[in-house]
């Protein structure tokens, strides 16, 4: 289970940049003045590991991939899904 992270890791951590490529998955990465910023998903347990390079807050919705913009499929089938209202 792979679980959201938000890093700033300095560009000393290379080997772990490394072994988030191998064992995770980056959405995006991007090299700035501080270090190499990272959001993707890894394994609950390196996410812990480096939980002291976070620079984002992921919870709720956003955790498990959700965000405001998209449909619950499964919630609509039930028919419990929230009607959004249309915005022009």
């Amino acid at each position: 289970l792979l679980v959201p992270v938000e890093l700033e890791l300095p560009y000393s951590c290379g080997n772990e940049v490394n072994l988030i490529h191998e064992v995770g998955s980056i959405e995006v990465i991007d090299y700035r003045e501080g270090g190499t910023y990272v959001m993707g998903r890894v394994p609950r347990s390196l996410a812990m590991k480096l939980d002291k390079y976070s620079v984002g807050n992921i919870e709720g919705a956003e955790a498990n991939g959700e965000t405001e913009d998209e449909i619950d499929w499964a919630a609509l089938g039930k028919g419990r899904h929230a009607k959004k209202e249309a915005s022009y």
